[in-house]
């Protein structure tokens, strides 16, 4: 066996001074704006779409912005890293940086446009020029964005698509029209959050104004919540609800479409029916003439004379001979066409129900219906 070792003793070490840091954590190397890495060509291309009018430079402005800002090179576009003397130590390292961005940012402008800043020499030149080209005064665009916000409703898109335009059309009016902030030191007010909040509320209300009637019961929810939610709260819930509306009922079968698309059932059970139906009468005839039941006054034979062999007491015709079942028996006879063993087993019951009950319609011998004036069905 081998000897026991002890749980080594927790030893209290002083904290790690800078030097000891940096060894554990590199510096970035990006802290040093005249760093490139090897990423950082002369080819790349900041945004994917490129300016080519004004309608577009709000939100190519903004791209650039946090592109430049990502690898550390804003200060040569806002003037921050000015030009330093040509004797300068780190003039070579501006100048080398400098037209990376001047390339950078020809390279994200329309080739036409990118033509007429070849010439300018500093990358704070080539933006300030795009900027006094390009952007256009606040109050019109204001007014533009105010306005599709007024007009804009869900209509033929879905809830997704319809917060999308919603939410772009906020962030850019808030880019034009900034929150007050208090400058003092001393306000206790909260004034800042308060704004903040109505504009929430506000961005609630127009969010469900602009929905499809299909979801006024879910608005209706929405707006007896306290406190109301914010916006990505609303849009849950509608998200929600319209999936719910997307999900489709499982398909009944109902059981009569069932035996109507079924003709090997419908013939079967049709000439069952028939056959029933057929000979058993509703009600028995009465006589007008004499009064007696089993015949009309057009064959009344006081009326008409009896015929030869006509036998006294009889209400009726005497029946002779099945001639005349023929037709309708061969009417009634059904051929099978591919039905299930258990229809196949009910065939012989339905042919005896129907025999016996084409030879029940017509008179007996001696004339008379049966007893009760219905038909006897036979028990198989």
């Amino acid at each position: 066996m081998g000897s026991y070792v002890p749980p080594p003793i927790p030893v209290n070490r002083p904290p790690l001074n800078d030097t000891d840091q940096e060894r554990r954590y590199p510096a970035d190397q990006y802290d040093n704006p005249y760093y490139l890495h090897s990423a950082d060509h002369a080819g790349l291309v900041l945004v994917s779409d490129r300016l080519s009018n004004s309608f577009d430079f709000p939100s190519w402005r903004r791209s650039v912005w946090m592109a430049l800002n990502v690898r550390n090179k804003l200060g040569f576009i806002n003037g921050v890293i000015v030009k330093p003397p040509i004797d300068h130590r780190d003039y070579r390292a501006w100048s080398r940086c400098n037209d990376i961005v001047s390339t950078w940012l020809i390279n994200s402008v329309d080739k036409k446009i990118g033509q007429s800043l070849l010439f300018i020499p500093t990358a704070e030149g080539i933006w300030n020029n795009l900027l006094t080209r390009f952007k256009q005064d606040d109050a019109p665009r204001i007014f533009d964005i105010e306005q599709k916000l007024s007009k804009i409703e869900q209509g033929a898109m879905d809830v997704s698509t319809y917060y999308t335009a919603l939410l772009t059309l906020w962030e850019e009016h808030k880019n034009y029209v900034e929150l007050p902030v208090c400058t003092c030191g001393h306000c206790e007010c909260d004034a800042a959050m308060k704004w903040e909040r109505m504009q929430q509320k506000s961005r609630v209300t127009k969010f469900l104004m602009g929905l499809n009637e299909s979801y006024d019961q879910t608005r209706r929810h929405i707006l007896m919540l306290k406190p109301i939610p914010t916006i990505e709260e609303a849009f849950n819930i509608v998200t929600q609800d319209e999936r719910q509306k997307n999900v489709k009922p499982p398909t009944r079968v109902d059981n009569v479409a069932f035996q109507s698309t079924n003709p090997m059932m419908n013939d079967a059970e049709g000439a069952y029916i028939a056959a029933y139906n057929t000979v058993r009468p509703s009600q028995k005839p009465v006589c007008s003439h004499c009064g007696k039941v089993g015949h009309t006054v057009q064959k009344c034979f006081k009326i008409l004379g009896y015929p030869p062999g006509y036998k006294a007491g009889a209400i009726g015709y005497t029946y002779r001979g099945n001639t005349p079942l023929q037709p309708r028996m061969q009417m009634m006879q059904v051929q099978p066409r591919m039905m299930p063993q258990s229809q196949m087993q009910m065939m012989p019951y339905a042919n005896s129900m129907q025999k016996a009950n084409a030879v029940a319609h017509v008179y007996t011998e001696n004339g008379s219906y049966p007893s009760d004036g219905y038909l006897q069905m036979p028990m198989p």
